[in-house]
């Protein structure tokens, strides 16, 4: 039998379809990416987070990778930027080699967005000229995150954002992971937000949670320029620009400097035309780059090609179209149904009904009606499951077992019982 064309045409062109969209698909997430750089396209860069300010933010918004001094020299006027800088776990004044204080009072602001300011804690500190510190508030989630944990709405914390003079009162939820450090703040700052957050403590075999509120964001006055100081800076990345609780509290924090343009400074930043020269991290490419998984996936591919060349040559054969089985069971429903409408026995149809319930309860409640020598703890947690009185679900219960030992009941009296039954099982299912 001659080759059908038609089908390995089509078989060809779909395989290359998808060697097209393999190679041109995305990169899995890597959690554990917290560089915060400008070039990482992951959950916890900041790619995506600059592209969205750099469209978003009026006054301008830019990435700084070189010396700040150098930057300000290239523009017409000094004193005029938000200057934002980013740092998780590590101290931002080590990675950051500037002079934030002559950076401020030459009339800039700053964002500070860390949650480390180095074990190197004296005098002679950016905290402790500016009045900011750093503790430890939670252990238990921290560098942990996941699309599960960032899924499980138990592990998340509130922010209060306080009332000013640019926002009104708000909360945000947000997930512990990101939640692990608090400030400590001198007077000379005013409390912007605040961080409720529920921890786990064990005494001996128990435990309890309780909730602990920390500051985790401030703003002062310094010289001409402005500081504002956050604990989490892992809201400024891509996941915290495009989740839309979190979205809001990074907009009022860079809204607190005032109408100015915002520079980011990120030591790793380097030049788009680099940026988009970069190779696709795609799966396919990955193994198109590795000689023997290339080979590998040649080898699989021929076979496969010629797989579907040699099936083709197959004799088709035709498939018989095969009626279903008809489905009698709304026949028999309905028989049994006109042969209870004859005998008119409400006394059987009420116990078969009694029977069904009786089971339900113990299949999904797990409460046993029928064993009379516990039956008043069955009928408790009964109580408890639907939210029922105990004393009318006993008078329920008892009012159903009574009628299922008399020899006649009218058909008003059959419709109540069999009422009542159906509506304990709806708020069972509930």
């Amino acid at each position: 039998m001659k080759v059908n064309g038609a089908f390995v045409a089509i078989i060809i062109a779909l395989m290359a379809v998808m060697i097209l969209f393999q190679l041109n698909a995305p990169a899995h997430f890597k959690w554990d990416d917290m560089s915060q750089s400008c070039n990482s396209k992951q959950p916890l860069g900041c790619y995506v987070m600059d592209s969205v300010l750099r469209a978003s933010v009026p006054q301008g918004y830019e990435v700084c990778g070189y010396d700040i001094d150098k930057y300000l020299g290239q523009k017409s006027r000094r004193g005029g930027h938000t200057f934002l800088f980013l740092n998780n776990h590590t101290d931002f004044i080590e990675a950051h080699d500037v002079d934030l204080l002559k950076l401020i009072q030459e009339g800039n602001n700053v964002v500070i967005a860390a949650d480390y300011a180095g074990y190197n804690y004296d005098e002679t500190s950016i905290g402790e000229k500016l009045g900011f510190s750093y503790q430890a508030i939670d252990n238990l989630y921290t560098d942990y995150f996941s699309k599960a944990t960032l899924s499980d709405r138990s592990l998340y914390d509130t922010i209060s954002w306080h009332s000013d003079g640019l926002f009104n009162r708000s909360t945000y939820l947000t997930s512990s992971a990101f939640c692990t450090k608090g400030l400590d703040l001198s007077v000379s700052f005013r409390v912007l937000a605040t961080l409720n957050k529920a921890q786990k403590m064990h005494t001996g075999y128990y435990g309890y949670y309780y909730r602990h509120e920390s500051v985790v964001a401030g703003v002062r006055d310094y010289g001409k320029g402005k500081v504002v100081v956050m604990s989490m800076p892992l809201l400024f990345t891509n996941y915290g620009i495009l989740n839309d609780t979190i979205r809001p509290l990074v907009l009022r924090l860079l809204s607190e400097c005032g109408n100015k343009p915002v520079v980011r400074y990120d030591p790793s930043h380097y030049s788009q035309a680099t940026r988009s020269n970069q190779a696709s991290e795609s799966p396919l490419r990955y193994l198109l780059a590795n000689r023997p998984l290339r080979w590998a996936f040649y080898l699989a591919l021929a076979t496969l090609v010629a797989f579907v060349v040699f099936s083709a040559r197959r004799r088709q054969r035709v498939i018989p179209v095969i009626k279903p089985p008809v489905n009698h069971m709304m026949d028999f429903v309905k028989r049994i149904g006109g042969i209870y409408y004859k005998r008119h026995d409400n006394v059987d149809l009420l116990s078969k009904r009694y029977a069904t319930f009786s089971n339900d309860l113990r299949v999904k409640a797990m409460i046993d009606i029928d064993n009379y020598d516990y039956l008043d703890d069955e009928l408790q947690a009964l109580s408890h499951r639907t939210g029922i009185p105990i004393d009318q679900i006993k008078q329920h219960i008892h009012d159903v077992q009574e009628a299922t030992g008399t020899t006649w009941i009218s058909d008003r009296r059959l419709q109540q019982l069999i009422d009542v039954m159906n509506d304990i099982m709806h708020r069972i299912n509930i």
